[in-house]
């Protein structure tokens, strides 16, 4: 086998984390180069033991394959070095899509890609190569097949051309990239325009508004290809049954939205003649992910979408049904914060009480004082969040405290003692 040296700029990333323990798994020399913060995703490197430089720390020769995190750009100082020595790189979709050279099963969609994503590849029983948005990455050598979560910004996931697709849902999203829904749905269609086998939420409208003939349809309503029936809801999931397939089945998740995520996944299988393991499915990191404090329990969630944050509000209702549950919210980008700014205010308003941090700007977005306090005008009705929040959660409470968004709030429950 032919083994290569990989340098992966911003080696932290949700992808490029799980990228990284790919290309490792498969025998390659792998390093990077991030910040200094620690991040969840990091967990799959330290286990493989790849060394993470710090930005600017590493003398780069042309000896490596360079790949940069789809978010830096020309002002981070490794980039920098990159084009001053006129070494070749590729950004994270493109080496995916053109040089990695696998069988792409791609999950795309505005919500659920990681944890659908995520549960098709424990369906799969692992034995595929993967790529998960929580920084889940793993190299399978016994085929050619990745299980890759496509993201739509600035239309990344049209470098891929995968043998099938699956759709979660398709809304607006990203508007610093995205002016209206019309546009989301258009570069939806290009990608069906790329792919061999199309699985879709037929549930959801704006899927229901592109034709393609190729398109599986999956869900409730009468017109879909493979339609479901909820026979039951339990204390722990549901029981449905698949009138194509013909089955029963019991699935041990609460909440619509990941039902969805389950039966795409699932359907995925069968198409492919696979027989889906379904045993003791787990969620993605920082999905619901639950820590307990005493009698109150904290929940560390990654979402930062309103209808993300709707979803997490049904599963804990379902769930926990009268706990009293409390969130603090770090909105993730002023452009998507400004833009659903209606839809954050009716989301957060669910909640007995709401704290709003300061928004997480990432790499997309230089921190901004004044769209900050654009922010702080649209939460007023909301507290503001301080560290001195952290003390008034109390061990002896029987509550929930949720920690949301899609920044570093996770790193906060570590401040409770």
């Amino acid at each position: 086998d032919f083994f290569m040296k990989y340098f992966l700029v911003g080696i932290k990333g949700t992808g490029m984390s799980a990228l990284a323990s790919l290309l490792y798994d498969l025998g390659h020399n792998v390093i990077g180069s991030d910040v200094d913060d620690e991040y969840f995703t990091e967990q799959g490197l330290k286990l493989r033991n790849i060394h993470i430089y710090k930005f600017d720390e590493f003398c780069f020769d042309n000896t490596f394959t360079y790949i940069v995190g789809s978010a830096f750009n020309i002002m981070n100082k490794d980039v920098e070095k990159l084009i001053k020595n006129n070494f070749h790189y590729y950004y994270y979709h493109d080496f995916i899509g053109h040089v990695l050279n696998k069988e792409i099963i791609a999950v795309s969609g505005t919500h659920g890609k990681t944890t659908t994503t995520n549960f098709l590849y424990q369906m799969m029983d692992k034995k595929t190569s993967a790529i998960i948005g929580d920084g889940t990455g793993a190299g399978y050598t016994k085929n050619n097949l990745l299980v890759l979560e496509a993201c739509e910004y600035k239309n990344h996931f049209l470098s891929y051309h995968p043998s099938v697709l699956i759709i979660t849902n398709i809304e607006h999203d990203h508007p610093d990239f995205f002016s209206n829904i019309n546009e989301v749905r258009n570069s939806f269609e290009k990608l069906i325009e790329q792919s061999d086998i199309i699985i879709a939420n037929g549930d959801d409208m704006s899927v229901n508004k592109i034709k393609c003939d190729r398109m599986i349809k999956v869900g409730q309503e009468e017109h879909n290809d493979i339609k479901f029936e909820i026979k039951s809801l339990k204390e722990s999931g549901y029981d449905i049954y698949i009138h194509m397939i013909d089955k029963n089945i019991f699935v041990p998740l609460l909440g619509k939205h990941l039902l969805y995520d389950f039966l795409l996944s699932y359907v995925a299988c069968y198409i492919q003649g696979i027989d889906p393991k379904i045993d003791n499915l787990k969620l993605p990191k920082r999905r619901m992910e639950e820590v307990h404090y005493g009698n109150t329990l904290l929940i560390n969630d990654y979402a930062h979408h309103p209808t993300e944050i709707n979803a997490l509000y049904e599963h804990l209702r379902l769930k926990y049904k009268n706990k009293k549950i409390n969130v603090i919210f770090q909105p993730h980008t002023y452009s998507r914060t400004l833009k659903l700014k209606k839809e954050f205010k009716k989301v957060l308003s669910l909640f007995d009480n709401v704290y709003v941090d300061k928004v997480f700007t990432s790499a997309r977005e230089k921190q901004n004082k004044y769209l900050q306090l654009k922010v702080d005008k649209i939460f007023k009705r909301f507290y503001c969040y301080s560290k001195n929040i952290l003390n008034q959660i109390n061990k002896e409470n029987d509550e929930i405290w949720v920690f949301l968004g899609a920044g570093n709030i996770n790193e906060y429950i570590k401040e409770l003692k």
